[in-house]
């Protein structure tokens, strides 16, 4: 009976059953003609392969075809190049809506692996005391090279809450 009160159901409202090819028919009809649909299809036509390689089409909005670029070198080429782009998307799209262009750099979320212990921590930097620095700064003394062993204690210094030496200028612990 259940079967039946929802085929009297279905008739009541007057709604025939209809295939899902001419209702998903209907729907890709109407995002094919979609100004973001012609934006993305101008940029392919006229942006080719080699350019699709580093930039592809994100997001349209008011006329403007906000392409996400694989760098920053990719951008600013981009960038200057986006006049003939646009020249060329009127060759090969008449009538296409993009008046302009945004290209931006894509920003690769970092995986688990590559997220460091750091990343994650939400405490604010402290700096190290004197006193936790003196093994440092005992093993960089050390260190036979003069100028990796003046790095060394210039970046224990700038970690440290000491004010700044200048090299040489303290007691020679050697």
């Amino acid at each position: 009976m259940s079967g039946d009160r929802a085929s009297e159901s279905g008739r009541a409202r007057g709604s025939d059953p209809k295939r899902l090819g001419d209702i998903l028919g209907a729907a890709l009809g109407r995002l094919a003609t979609s100004d973001q649909a012609r934006a993305y299809a101008a940029w392919a036509r006229a942006s080719g392969g080699q350019v699709a390689s580093g930039a592809r089409p994100r997001h349209f909005s008011r006329g403007v075809l906000t392409v996400e670029c694989t760098s920053s070198v990719w951008a600013n080429e981009l960038t200057y190049l986006g006049g003939q782009i646009l020249r060329r998307m009127d060759e090969v799209a008449p009538g296409h809506p993009v008046k302009r262009f945004r290209f931006v750099i894509a920003r690769a979320a970092p995986t688990a692996e590559e997220e460091t212990p750091a990343a994650r921590d939400t405490l604010p930097h402290q700096r190290p005391a004197p006193a936790e620095l003196g093994g440092a700064r005992a093993q960089a003394e050390g260190v036979r090279d003069e100028r990796l062993r003046a790095a060394i204690e210039a970046a224990l210094r700038s970690s440290s809450a000491d004010p700044p030496e200048t090299p040489g200028d303290g007691p020679s612990m050697g």
